[in-house]
């Protein structure tokens, strides 16, 4: 049976993920702050990971055919850069949020692909959900503009990756009539194809 690694796909469009892995073969472990029901779940609270303990979830022994990172975060919006609102403490405390946020966001993933490198092979499938707000001339892309800075960087490390595995990207419209069954077909249709750094829309 094939084996699938997904981080943040406890519900919602991540749910519709598994559930697509899942009936295709494949057994899936999730991790997550949210489990999933239907597959193998590592629990974890998102505000509490660190590389320590990263670490300690990600020894695996099988051999991932697929792995997909779908958590989100954000700790800037564009109130966070009116000077009023920023005396000494709250500036401090949104350094030490948006610091959290961008290593569940970017840095995490990059540590656990290398923690995970003797469970993956050259035909691995690894993939990130991106969004439209990474192009700097998308309406609105600065209203959570770390939210739109880490998704540009989750396209970046899908390119720097796909030198070494089957890399993809999956950019959503979630407000788009059918773009969940969308979202099943693209994963059935990276299941089936050679996919390396492709960027799907849904």
């Amino acid at each position: 049976m094939k084996q699938a690694l997904t981080v943040g796909c406890g519900r919602g469009a991540g749910s519709a993920i598994v559930d697509t892995l899942m009936q295709n073969g494949y057994s899936v472990t999730n991790i997550g702050a949210t489990a999933n029901a239907k597959c193998k779940n590592i629990k974890i609270q998102w505000k509490d990971l660190q590389v320590s303990n990263l670490h300690k979830i990600s020894r695996f022994n099988e051999q991932f055919d697929f792995v997909f990172f779908n958590q989100n975060g954000s700790s800037l919006d564009q109130e966070a850069f009116d000077p009023v609102n920023l005396d000494t403490l709250t500036t401090w405390k949104l350094i030490k949020d948006w610091q959290h946020t961008h290593w569940i966001s970017c840095q995490m993933p990059f540590l656990l692909l290398n923690n995970l490198r003797k469970n993956l092979t050259p035909e691995s499938k690894i993939g990130w959900m991106l969004s439209s707000t990474m192009f700097w001339d998308q309406k609105d892309s600065d209203q959570f503009p770390d939210y739109s800075s880490q998704k540009y960087f989750n396209y970046l490390s899908m390119k720097c990756f796909g030198k070494h595995y089957q890399t993809f990207g999956i950019m959503p419209n979630f407000s788009a009539p059918g773009s969940i069954e969308k979202l099943k077909d693209i994963i059935l249709q990276i299941c089936t194809e050679s996919v390396n750094q492709r960027v799907f829309k849904c």
